[in-house]
């Protein structure tokens, strides 16, 4: 199948997405919206909280010390 393909919409208004493409976005989570004439699907990667934060490696033991856990902080 090419991307410009004829699929066609059931009576419960469901498409099947080609799987060659399904893999190609590797998510199962899309914003729909209208423009125009056209339907369009934007897919959406889901984010961990993780991804926001930036991480740092520290050689400290005791982590209620804040005085050596901002020098050590510091120093990478």
């Amino acid at each position: 199948m090419k991307m410009d393909d004829i699929i066609i919409m059931d009576n419960q208004g469901r498409v099947v997405i080609p799987s060659f493409i399904r893999k190609r976005l590797k998510t199962n989570l899309f914003i729909i919206s209208i423009k125009g004439d056209e339907i369009r699907l934007k897919p959406v990667v889901m984010a961990t909280l993780l991804d926001y934060i930036d991480k740092i490696e520290v050689d400290v033991d005791d982590f209620t010390d804040t005085h050596k856990l901002r020098q050590a902080a510091w120093e990478e």
